[in-house]
């Protein structure tokens, strides 16, 4: 016979700070598909889940290392590209069939401008129906990529790898428009 809280697991996780269940419970009453926004420092995940008796299903998702398929050649774990993941996400899950979500950021910190932001910004882009504020989105300019381009002209040298950062708002566009039109 098993001793010990029926609570175990989930006190577990609160624990070790992976999951604020208040914030989730309200999300989840919301009835509607989550916008799961998760960011590292190499790559950016959109997925968009339901919520049901047996458990979450993922209905739709994207990670920035699919952004390769479409032309991208940048790094993936930058503003410019946790757009187009959204976009791309977006785009998927209209395809299933979404129409509305709401936005889950998790433990991340809700700062204006942050790279769950631009990943929802990306999904509003692709057709799905968001509740939003505007003044929490970058400009339009910093989602391009500009200040990283501007950075990587100051310094000589610095961004001498295999891709050329002072390209990329256009690499950008470019691979923004190939996501526009191929779905």
């Amino acid at each position: 016979m098993a001793t010990g809280p029926r609570y175990k697991v989930p006190m577990r996780r609160r624990r070790e700070a992976r999951t604020n269940y208040h914030q989730r419970l309200r999300l989840l009453k919301s009835g509607k598909p989550r916008l799961v926004a998760r960011k590292s420092n190499r790559h950016v995940r959109a997925q968009l889940i339901l919520t049901g008796p047996q458990g979450d299903q993922t209905i739709a998702s994207a990670t920035s290392e699919d952004l390769a398929e479409y032309g991208w050649e940048a790094p993936t774990g930058n503003l410019p590209a946790a757009y187009l993941t959204g976009l791309l996400a977006g785009k998927r899950a209209v395809e299933a069939g979404l129409e509305s979500a709401v936005l889950d950021i998790g433990l991340n910190t809700a700062t204006p401008g942050n790279k769950v932001f631009a990943v929802q910004e990306g999904v509003i882009d692709a057709g799905l129906e968001v509740p939003h504020n505007d003044e929490v989105f970058a400009d339009w300019e910093r989602t391009r990529g500009e200040h990283i381009a501007e950075y990587a002209e100051s310094q000589d040298g610095l961004y001498a790898g295999d891709f050329d950062a002072t390209t990329l708002p256009d690499h950008f566009d470019s691979v923004r428009e190939r996501l526009m039109e191929e779905l």
